[in-house]
């Protein structure tokens, strides 16, 4: 709410869209600021859908401005939600630092097809996806040198450094640390999208000498015709920041030099695993590849051996303690009996991990508010 670039460029959008009599879906609605506007533009009905508990601050301020008859709460996921009439306009912001964010896309999927009636209007229409090559020694020297060679007490801390050069992080960065021009990389038009995972590759030309330490992604919306924003390296500094992605090695380059990032994006179960491939040719001969860097945010990951042969599609499970309690708290939550008696039984039950019913009753309390209706 405090980004105003932001939060304004929402509003403009709602303004334009939302017609007196009308029914809207905040598909994330957080604390209810475009709640709020929908209402104070006239909108006959407002679902607001919101997982979090962070909805409770939403009926709050809902109620504190008068709205409470136009506005029916949902604390649920949206796949969880069921309309008695699609909406006119759907407004959500689906983004972390991009938009290929956790379930995001998926969920705005559904949302058009179960909740937004044929013709209504989608908020944001569509984000560009752009990227550049970045300059950024501070950075790379802070997160991916510094503690594993430069202050490492004379150890060999490769090991640690090879996790933290897969792994990537919202940054904001100067128009001036760009080395290339922008590339679009991909377009998200939510209109009519129908997949999650994304790839494509890049070629970077050089503009001037310098030193790659990696490439940065970054997008541009366009919420409704008319109305947009881009959190662009240079723009008005926006609360998304860019996504910085390392290179292995830092990339000395020259004018006119092709840098190409084969760049993917995959969600696997709810989140995305990026993986890019860098190559850098030669100066003197353009076709002779000088550099080839292979990177991926899976290699980012502290699994052990143990662990990653738990999750092999030949293991065999068997439930431990822990899992035996969460089995038989959940078998007695479905057999519908009052928490205060589901507490006493696994008390009973298991009194190594439950030395009273007030610890127990926490523990099946979390598991209530989490799972059932």
């Amino acid at each position: 709410m405090t980004d105003r670039v932001r939060t304004g460029a929402y509003c403009q959008a709602l303004a334009l869209a939302v017609k007196p009599d009308d029914v809207v879906v905040d598909l994330g609605a957080g604390a209810g600021i475009f709640t709020l506007h929908a209402c104070r533009l006239g909108a006959r009905l407002v679902h607001a859908i919101e997982p979090n508990a962070a909805i409770q601050v939403a009926r709050e301020v809902v109620r504190a401005n008068g709205f409470s008859q136009r506005v029916t709460f949902h604390q649920a996921m949206s796949l969880q939600v069921e309309l008695p009439e699609p909406c006119d306009v759907l407004v959500t912001d689906p983004r972390g630092v991009l938009p290929l964010y956790e379930q995001a896309i998926p969920t705005i999927m559904d949302a058009r097809r179960r909740l937004l009636k044929p013709g209504g209007v989608l908020i944001p229409q569509r984000d560009t996806i752009w990227t550049a090559l970045v300059e950024a020694p501070d950075i790379y020297r802070e997160h991916y040198d510094d503690a594993w060679r430069l202050a490492n007490d004379g150890f060999d801390m490769e090991a640690a450094r090879r996790r933290t050069i897969n792994s990537f992080g919202r940054r904001h960065l100067e128009l001036n640390q760009l080395l290339s021009e922008p590339v679009r990389w991909l377009l998200l038009d939510y209109r009519v999208i129908e997949r999650a995972s994304a790839c494509g590759s890049v070629q970077f030309q050089v503009q001037r000498p310098g030193t790659a330490h990696g490439f940065a992604l970054w997008f541009d919306s366009e919420l409704i015709d008319g109305v947009s924003i881009s959190n662009c390296p240079g723009q008005a500094e926006l609360i998304y920041g860019q996504l910085f992605f390392p290179f292995q090695e830092p990339l000395s380059v020259l004018p006119n030099q092709t840098i190409t990032v084969d760049l993917r994006a995959d969600l696997i179960a709810g989140d995305y695993i990026w993986q890019w491939t860098t190559q850098k040719t030669s100066a003197a001969s353009p076709r002779e590849i000088e550099r080839l860097y292979h990177q991926s945010s899976w290699f980012s990951n502290v699994l052990g051996p143990g662990r990653l042969k738990k999750m092999s599609d030949q293991h065999i499970p068997s439930l431990n303690e822990e899992g035996v309690a969460y089995m038989r708290a959940l078998e007695l939550m479905n057999n519908r009996r009052p928490l205060g008696q589901i507490a006493e039984a696994m008390a009973a039950e298991f009194p190594k991990r439950f030395p009273s019913s007030d610890d127990a009753l926490g523990f099946v309390g979390e598991l209530s508010a989490r799972w059932s209706d």
